[in-house]
């Protein structure tokens, strides 16, 4: 059984849209486009949603539960605190002055941010190197990637495009040759109902003859 849905969107009533285009021409009168048009336009401002529309829905607060980073970063956006820039003191080397110009320990301290500077400086050039020996070999293959993928969406669109015309193309056979046929029931769909209207006509002015006669007689009595 299927589960009751609480969304006021799908509650709504919906109607069923029969038409065939290929038979259904009634629409390419300019009058009826602009009738159409209006009544489109009229139904279509009732359709703004209103600011509550979501309230149905539960509040949701991620955990991130085992990802305790994802977690530190959730808060801090929530919290709407700046992201920590990186730091980059590290990689500036200072001679040691003042008091500490005699001090082995500032010195030791400023040989190891030395190495640290110049092993992020081999680093980059490093880098540097491998982009320009690789750079433009993974961006052609990259591209080749790329054109690849643009192939096959192309391909897949054109599939579509052409299931999507032998469907018209099937549908539009379909309609034109049971056109006649439907045109025929909707004449007599239509000659049924005039007749049903004069048959109602005919009998209220006969009642109200014989009301008219009964009415005579009561008085003659």
């Amino acid at each position: 059984m299927a589960a009751t849905t609480t969304c006021p969107l799908l509650l709504q009533s919906q109607a069923l849209i029969d038409a065939l285009g290929y038979i259904d021409t009634e629409y390419n009168d300019p009058k009826a486009q602009q009738v159409v048009q209006h009544m489109i336009r009229a139904e279509m401002t009732t359709f703004a949603p209103s600011a509550s529309y979501l309230d149905f829905l539960p509040d949701y607060e991620p955990t991130f539960e085992g990802h305790p980073r994802l977690q530190s970063e959730y808060r801090r956006v929530k919290a709407n605190v700046p992201l920590t820039a990186i730091d980059l003191n590290r990689y500036h080397v200072k001679e040691p002055a003042g008091a500490h110009a005699d001090s082995v320990d500032a010195w030791e301290g400023a040989v190891r941010k030395l190495q640290v500077s110049v092993q992020q400086q081999s680093d980059r050039v490093t880098n540097l190197e491998l982009q320009q020996a690789y750079g433009s070999k993974l961006w052609k293959v990259r591209a080749s990637m790329l054109d690849g993928m643009s192939a096959q969406c192309d391909k897949a669109l054109q599939d579509t495009r052409a299931a999507s015309e032998a469907t018209n193309v099937k549908r539009k056979q379909e309609q034109l040759l049971n056109a006649p046929k439907l045109q025929s029931y909707q004449r007599k769909l239509l000659d049924l109902v005039e007749k049903n209207d004069a048959i109602q006509r005919a009998t209220e002015k006969q009642e109200q003859r014989h009301k008219k006669a009964r009415l005579n007689a009561d008085a003659q009595a």
